[in-house]
């Protein structure tokens, strides 16, 4: 997963002597099951925190979001590198202040009136979807459905809810997400992650 990479922003966070310190650093490089950190110069006054074994809180920066996932130091920086346990299934995305939108082209399989509806979608966002249908959706009408991500990203199951009816294009709708898992949340803001630095 293209979550993270080499030159991007973090900070880990640590207690010493009551308070917690930040330390601002950057990503080196990211392996199967540890990610490497360059530390700033003033690592020294720090260093028995940066120990084998010690625990850690780290913070990454990304555009769509900030990346948390509590940590232990596998190599200390007194050693070749500095290097802290990386554990995929332990990290929270937290999406920031702006929307994240990307242009779509995800199948979209919704569940209405006992009938399975095959909708093509093109904008999705960490809030909303927006997708073609011939059949006419009106205000407020809600139904289950499937996003299809491409590959093995999964697939987001949700209930919609009609938010927005295009006035110019009859077939044009807008729905909101509820019911959505925060795993499938979570993966649908991977892959919005993944989508956007590809497309960069």
């Amino acid at each position: 997963m293209d979550l993270l990479k080499p030159g991007q922003r973090l900070s880990i966070f640590f207690q010493k002597d009551g308070n917690l310190v930040e330390m601002g650093c950057t990503i080196a490089q990211i392996l199967d099951d540890r990610m490497v950190i360059d530390l700033p110069p003033y690592f020294m006054r720090y260093i028995e925190h940066l120990d084998v074994g010690a625990s850690l809180t780290v913070k990454v920066f990304s555009k769509i979001g900030t990346i948390d996932f509590n940590t232990i130091v596998i190599s200390s920086p007194l050693e070749e590198a500095f290097s802290v346990e990386l554990d995929y299934n332990a990290i929270k995305l937290t999406p920031s202040e702006e929307i994240p939108v990307v242009n779509a082209v995800e199948p979209l399989n919704a569940m209405v009136d006992d009938t399975v509806l095959k909708l093509s979608t093109f904008e999705l966002s960490t809030e909303y979807v927006k997708f073609y249908s011939d059949r006419s959706f009106t205000l407020d009408e809600s139904f289950d459905c499937e996003l299809i991500l491409p590959k093995n990203y999964g697939i987001i199951k949700f209930r919609a809810t009609i938010i927005e009816v295009d006035p110019v294009y009859d077939n044009e709708f807008k729905a909101s997400y509820s019911n959505m898992t925060e795993e499938d949340r979570q993966r649908l803001l991977y892959y919005m992650y993944l989508y956007s630095n590809n497309s960069d």
